[in-house]
């Protein structure tokens, strides 16, 4: 919804680009300060520090929305009312100066929570119950707060919200709003920017599936590039770049670091599968190099096709999915 689509021809309607909102960030690390640790400490039990799924930010005024995602509701005495209580905290005041954009006040936050039609409710009352809880224990503001809903109707999806985010976040329409069709016989589910994500608790066969989207969508892009290059060149895939081509662009500001190290880890060990699996006169063409990347010498026409031939016959899904990789001693310095 926050990505720029065409009006006329969408999957998923991009209400939220459209009343201009954007990616600020993934998974950003956001720390209590000090003050503030100091003021909650042993009065209500929040965490020093949280990662939001997504935080997004208004192109026409100071306002930023921190996003959570939830399968379900929890109550106030949930142990994941914690972190909701530093949420609340962190998007007050303080959001700003968290985030680095100017001293406390220079912007406005709201904590927003995605849940399902028959939980919103619940966690509109644990948000009441929680903010009524930081006033009357402790000397600190809390943010704004709201829920998105999110159900299946007909041959739709829809999306609802009260008018609290309607007006907070400058949303164009009045909820509810179909945001996607369901087709007859077609998957409704979205397509992922990230597929895979090693913090999200999965089926081992849900895990090994996502990570096989990411392996396919490495190699697609490997192929094309090599497909598109002219001769008696090489080509050069830093492990970044194929990442921001899996996920559309999305790597770049995504910041779990330790998330991206373990993903750049598969990635890694992803390449040197596939250069094993190739016929050794053709293996000598590709080359790693740290602090350079990947590197593929297409020396001639007669390289090049026969290197396609071989990637194409490359199955991501006979690999070993749920293996684990280990890091490395110089992970940090290697690209």
């Amino acid at each position: 919804m926050a990505q720029p689509q065409s009006i006329l021809h969408f999957y998923i309607y991009p209400l939220f680009y459209e009343s201009g909102l954007r990616i600020y960030s993934i998974g950003p690390f956001l720390a209590l300060p000090p003050d503030i640790r100091l003021a909650v400490a042993e009065k209500i039990n929040c965490q020093d520090a949280v990662r939001p799924d997504l935080i997004l930010e208004s192109q026409r005024n100071r306002r930023l929305c921190i996003l959570e995602c939830k399968a379900s509701s929890f109550g106030p005495e949930s142990s994941t009312a914690s972190q909701a209580r530093s949420f609340l905290l962190i998007a007050s005041q303080i959001l700003s100066e968290i985030l680095g954009l100017g001293t406390r006040g220079e912007s406005e936050g709201m904590v927003c929570y995605f849940i399902g039609p028959d939980n919103a409710e619940l966690m509109e009352g644990t948000l009441d119950a929680l903010e009524k809880e930081i006033k009357e224990k402790v000397n600190c503001e809390s943010g704004n707060y709201g829920c998105f809903k999110i159900r299946p109707f007909e041959s739709s999806i829809i999306l609802e919200y009260p008018e609290k985010i309607k007006k907070f976040m400058n949303i164009i329409k009045d909820s509810p709003i179909q945001i996607t069709e369901i087709k007859k016989d077609t998957d409704p589910r979205p397509l992922y920017f990230i597929p895979y994500d090693p913090n999200i608790q999965q089926r081992k066969e849900e895990q090994e599936y996502c990570r096989r989207v990411l392996f396919e969508r490495i190699l697609s892009y490997v192929l094309s590039s090599i497909g598109g290059s002219t001769i008696s060149r090489s080509i050069t895939f830093l492990t970044d770049d194929l990442l921001n081509a899996a996920t559309f662009g999305i790597f770049d500001i995504w910041e779990d670091n330790e998330a991206k190290k373990h993903i750049r880890r598969l990635v890694k060990d992803f390449i040197a599968n596939i250069r094993a699996s190739i016929n050794e006169p053709l293996r000598e063409c590709i080359s790693y190099e740290s602090q350079k990347g990947w590197i593929i010498n297409l020396k001639d026409k007669e390289t090049q096709d026969e290197l396609l031939k071989q990637l194409q016959k490359f199955k991501p899904e006979e690999l070993d999915l749920s293996k684990m990789i280990e890091p490395t001693l110089f992970e940090n310095t290697e690209i």
